[in-house]
């Protein structure tokens, strides 16, 4: 589970009273997202991200057989649409 709120450990830490945008906090994670997690974050099913990958939708790549998703290329396509 990513806590896009959390202080420690390797979620992002928010020091500002602005609350960030959706994408702003998605481009904070430091690693690539799996399609469950990426899910939980846009609250829509595993199976829509999946599919939205596969479409070209939502920017993703492939290591072996395992989809993954850059939390930087996903905050850009979320700020375009």
């Amino acid at each position: 589970m990513i806590d896009l709120f959390e202080t420690s450990g390797t979620s992002p830490t928010f020091s500002s009273t602005e609350p960030l945008s959706l994408a702003d906090r998605i481009e904070r994670i430091d690693r690539a997202l799996t399609a469950d997690e990426l899910a939980e974050i846009l609250t829509v099913s595993r199976i829509t991200i999946f599919k939205q990958a596969k479409a070209g939708r939502i920017p993703s790549f492939r290591i072996g057989t395992c989809v993954r998703f850059d939390p930087r290329s996903v905050a850009q396509w979320l700020r375009s649409n």
